[in-house]
């Protein structure tokens, strides 16, 4: 009997069933031997680590151990990066299997991609197990003995190689914010009588921004009065090529831009595309794909799309450190698949792109027309953009649409009506508009991950826990579809950079990434290299722990006086009460019901506290409304609830009343019943006015006559 141990059990009876009798497929579900939670576990002087079983999976080893007994042989599946291959080595090891561990790599959970993988197993590759090795003690070092530091600040603050690296992105393109000065120009375009719009623009058709009102004010003038005509017409026809197949980064930007999927979630439905069999390996940085992928590629579209078809397949490169090893993410058939939801949609999504990548280039016609006022050094010039698709191609199965973009737009592919040059145009309309300079926009997920991956920081399997990790210390929080720093957020990576600097550095983080793939490639000692790191590291840390200890101190002092800025970068809030079993001040968490008061001192103390039950009775920022309670006669003021901006009694808790935020905007009429407001409803006979009181008061009127319609009995 043969035995197969893969990560996921998800794949066991998929693979067992391409096998055969002879082969039992089991699952380590996971890591099952790593450092100990909570304990460095890292000698210092050697490197070396201390590997533990995980309690809860003792079972499973329990359970490896027996069928590995009754094998003739081992066959270690786990997933084809450096942690599989780690993953199968503690297999190895705590088995103690010997000789009788062959190590297989598929990238793909299909038929023909298991078998060739079973007929030529190899050893467990050494160097790229120490490769992985060496990553694990290096961030235990790291967020182990950095993280302790910036308890004074908050229990549970931590800060890591990849992580710290990645919160200094978010704040430091904050700071770029904050320090923005915006400033005024102006944006004058003409539409023409043939539907022809163009913009004002320099001599060689870029867009020109106009900085003084006046100057603006004389360009509209003459581009109002005086006649237009036409400049130069320049077209040109090139070829657009299509993107590569998916990489995980690559992946990630899209699915968020096209189907507002985080990283997380969209790693998550990748997961279990590839271990249904649906897709290949899904963290991977290389753009290669295998010939037979490209010939399963070719023949389906010579038969659906065979005008489209090139005479040699497109070459992708894939970004320098990439694992060429891998084959970029595509499905595993062409055929349709039956899947729901999100699978389906990421499915979908990743197919396409594997066809797209093998069409031919589209073939684009950009046309620039330029007309012009006056003459001579005094001419005013206008420039309209058009483009036209001669040749769509891969077009044809998906839009133009750059995926690094942050909203998803697709460009513009106008085209532009027929003129001549030198003929005059006659001018219908012009539009001068006042604008301000913006300051750079905020991260989205997506546009985070691909300047992640630009600048080294982190590898394909970390840009999604990275993130989240982020979120979960409250470093970061989603406003909109935006990736904004808190206070606490920017107060770590303030302290970061005073202290600890390096750390922020992306050039710092992908460095040590260059190294891991030295030592993955045979060219380091893992250990040795360590040691070198540590020995320069170790003064660093010393001297952050007096900074930091004297900046917190001071952050906390300014708290305890009662700055609201301080005791908010302290990761405290002003509001929060003290919790009511060991008197901490409690925070503000998450959770999919909704904000509420949880203790800082969690796991020890479990209190909690709902956020209403502890608000006052006026916050900061609310806004007062001319309007009265009708139940206590307080002021009424704007609020905002998960369902929009409502209006609430001023004297909240102690009076819940509230009512519709549309009072604020016209005068309202009492409820002669009871007093309250009525609101503007829609009934089966048209509109109505009706108490809000409703259904404690039933009054009801017509729109137009205020007539009684009476109360209902």
């Amino acid at each position: 009997m043969n035995l197969v141990i893969v990560e996921s059990p998800n794949k066991c009876s998929k693979i067992a069933g391409y096998l055969g009798p002879n082969f039992r497929v089991v699952a380590t579900v996971g890591h099952f031997r790593d450092l100990p939670e909570r304990d460095l576990s890292v000698d210092l002087d050697t490197m070396q680590p201390t590997y533990v079983i995980d309690p809860k999976k003792r079972d499973v080893v329990k359970r490896l151990k027996a069928e590995a007994s009754n094998a003739d042989q081992v066959l270690l599946a786990p997933d084809p990066d450096r942690e599989g291959e780690a993953i199968g080595w503690h297999v190895a090891q705590v088995l103690k299997l010997g000789s009788k561990a062959q190590r297989i790599v598929f990238h793909e959970i299909t038929k023909t991609a298991v078998n060739a993988a079973v007929k030529t197993p190899v050893p467990i590759d050494q160097d790229l197990v120490d490769a992985q090795q060496a990553r694990r003690v290096l961030d235990r070092i790291v967020g182990y003995q950095v993280s302790p530091l910036l308890q004074p600040l908050g229990k549970g603050l931590s800060a890591g190689r990849v992580q710290t690296a990645t919160l200094h992105l978010v704040c430091a393109r904050e700071r770029d914010r904050l320090d923005f000065k915006p400033e005024p120009y102006w944006v004058l375009r003409v539409t023409y009588e043939n539907g022809l719009t163009a913009e004002l623009a320099d001599q060689n058709g870029n867009p020109r921004k106009v900085k003084e009102a006046s100057e603006a004010a004389s360009a509209h003038e003459r581009a109002r009065i005086s006649p237009h005509r036409v400049a130069s017409v320049e077209r040109e026809e090139v070829d657009k090529r299509p993107p590569p197949p998916f990489t995980t980064s690559a992946l990630q930007q899209a699915a968020s831009a096209r189907l507002g999927l985080d990283p997380a979630r969209t790693m998550q439905l990748a997961q279990a595309l590839f271990e249904g069999g649906h897709i290949t390996y899904h963290r991977s940085d290389s753009v290669a794909l295998s010939e037979d992928a490209v010939l399963m590629a070719r023949q389906y579209l010579r038969v659906h799309m065979p005008d489209s078809v090139p005479d040699q397949p497109p070459v992708y490169r894939s970004k320098a450190g990439a694992q060429e090893a891998h084959e970029a993410i595509r499905t595993t058939t062409l055929e349709p698949v039956q899947l729901t939801g999100d699978e389906a949609a990421l499915y979908e999504l990743i197919r396409t792109r594997f066809l797209v990548c093998q069409c031919k280039p589209a073939r684009l016609a950009r046309t620039v027309v330029l007309t012009a006022v006056g003459a001579g050094e005094d001419q005013l010039f206008f420039a309209a953009r058009g483009t036209e698709v001669l040749e769509p191609h891969w077009l044809y199965l998906e839009k133009d649409q750059d995926d690094a973009g942050e909203d998803g737009s697709e460009p513009e592919h106008q085209i532009l009506p027929p003129v001549e040059p030198e003929q005059l145009l006659k001018v219908t309309g012009t539009d001068l508009k006042e604008k301000a300079t913006k300051p750079p926009a905020r991260f989205t997920e997506a546009s985070l991950v691909k300047e992640m991956e630009k600048l080294g920081i982190g590898r394909p399997s970390t840009y999604a826990a990275t993130i989240a990790t982020l979120y979960k210390r409250s470093y970061v929080e989603r406003e909109k579809k935006a990736v904004a720093p808190t206070p606490l957020g920017m107060k770590v990576d303030e302290l970061m950079l005073a202290g600890l600097e390096s750390l922020t550095s992306h050039e710092y983080t992908a460095d040590m990434e260059s190294v891991l793939d030295e030592i993955a490639s045979g060219k380091r000692r893992w250990d040795v290299w360590l040691k070198e790191w540590y020995s320069g590291f170790r003064p660093q840390l010393a001297a952050a722990a007096k900074t930091w200890g004297e900046m917190i101190a001071e952050v906390r002092k300014r708290a305890a006086a009662g700055d609201e800025a301080a005791a908010r970068a302290a990761g405290l809030d002003p509001d929060a009460p003290d919790c009511p079993e060991c008197g901490t001040p409690m925070r503000r968490r998450k959770a999919k019901s909704g904000d509420f008061w949880g203790c800082p001192r969690f796991p020890e103390c479990r209190q909690t506290l709902p956020i209403a039950a502890q608000a006052p009775a006026r916050k900061k920022g609310d806004e007062a409304s001319d309007i009265t309670c009708p139940a206590c006669g307080r002021v009424m003021v704007e609020r905002k609830g998960r369902n929009g901006k409502f209006l609430g009694c001023s004297g909240y808790p102690e009076c819940r009343e509230t009512a519709p935020i549309e009072l604020t905007k016209k005068r309202y009429r009492k409820c002669p019943d009871c007093g309250k407001p009525l609101k503007k409803r829609k009934g089966k006979s048209g509109e109505f006015w009706g108490c809000t009181g409703f259904p404690g008061c039933r009054y009801t009127e017509e729109v137009k006559t205020h007539s009684r319609r009476g109360p209902a009995s």
